[in-house]
Formats: structure tokens, C-alpha cells, sequence
């Protein structure tokens, strides 16, 4: 008998979860962007430095430009040349609300279509700077820009805070481009 109920609310569960978790561009209209400095457009232009609001995990800062010759939208986005070792681009801390699923994406682009993904990462934080929920989701871009996008619910009771990172892996004779990477609430779950 306990596996029978075990089972249903598995099945009960996979219903709801597909439902709420199933959101899209059409979601975000009208919705305000977590992610500050989405599209590279803030900050002192320093092709060898960051933008505001983004930094790298390890220091493989020699691999990145901020470029202003192949933006999504805007006039920048950022470039990684031929990386030989991961990177991790990671946004500045945005607070959230628990009740909320968040509905995030990214444009990317390379210099030549291939099987190398890279990972769309959204982590919640608690007010300590705990990590407390994360959710990752590959995709492959492609020579035209491409959208990659996650959605992320069901946080832990005690996140406060998001964070988007990138993860680009290490291919000595790749280009990528990236841009616009942005978070929504896109629903709140009634509780």
C-alpha cells in the first residue's frame, strides 16, 4: 500500500511540476529583469576588463574581451577566444523571492558549430550566503545567435538571493560570444 501512495504522488507531483516548470519567452512580457547589466552596456569600457556587475570564478581573465564589434543587442557582449581552461562567468547577486519560479536565458553565438555545450547555471542563496537551491541546464550554440534558457522553481524556503552563471569549457580553437543574459519571476506558487 505504501508504495502504491509513494508511486501516486510521484505521478501527482510529475503533473504539477511540468505544468508550473513549463514557461517560456511569451512569460516574460512586462516583466522586469533580475540580472543587472544584462547586455555589457554598463561600466568603463576596458576591452581587457569586465563589465559591472560580472566576474569570473578563476582568473582566466586572459581569454576574455569585452567586445564591441558583435553584440546581440546593444553595442557589446562579451567574447571568449580560445579558452584552455573552463571558464565561469557569474552575475552579481539579485534578490528573489522563494515563493517564485524564475525564468532565465542567455544568447550565444561561436565561431563554428560543434558539440562542446556549455551550462546555464541559476543558484539561490540564503541570507548568509548559503547556497540553498541550483539548477544547470546544457545547451549548444551555434553560429548564429543562439538563446539557451532555464527555469527554476521551487527554491528552498530560505533563498534571498540568485545568481547566473556561465560555463564556457575549455576549447583552445573556439570563439563565443555571449549576451543578454537575463532572470524573470515569471510565477508565483500559491501556496
Amino acid at each position: 500500500m505504501e508504495k502504491i501512495i509513494i508511486a501516486l504522488l510521484v505521478m501527482l507531483s510529475s503533473c504539477f511540476f511540468g505544468s508550473v516548470m513549463d514557461f517560456s519567452e511569451k512569460d516574460i512580457k512586462d516583466k522586469e529583469n533580475e540580472v543587472y547589466n544584462t547586455s555589457f552596456e554598463n561600466g568603463e569600457y576596458k576591452p581587457q576588463g569586465l563589465p559591472d556587475g560580472w566576474f569570473l570564478l578563476e582568473d582566466t581573465s586572459d581569454y576574455i574581451i569585452w567586445d564591441n564589434e558583435n553584440p546581440h543587442t546593444g553595442s557589446k557582449s562579451l567574447k571568449i577566444q580560445n579558452p584552455k581552461d573552463n571558464i565561469n562567468i557569474i552575475s552579481d547577486a539579485f534578490p528573489i523571492d522563494a515563493d517564485h519560479v524564475y525564468y532565465s536565458r542567455l544568447f550565444i553565438k561561436t565561431n563554428y558549430n560543434s558539440n562542446q555545450s556549455i551550462t546555464i547555471r541559476f543558484l539561490a542563496f540564503d541570507s548568509k550566503g548559503k547556497r540553498v537551491s541550483k539548477f544547470s541546464k546544457k545547451g549548444l550554440p551555434k553560429q548564429d545567435w543562439t538563446q539557451i534558457d532555464i527555469t527554476s522553481g521551487f527554491l528552498k524556503s530560505t533563498a534571498r538571493f540568485g545568481r547566473i552563471i556561465i560555463s564556457i569549457p575549455k576549447k583552445s580553437d573556439k570563439i563565443y560570444w555571449l549576451d543578454d543574459i537575463e532572470s524573470y519571476a515569471v510565477y508565483k506558487i500559491q501556496k
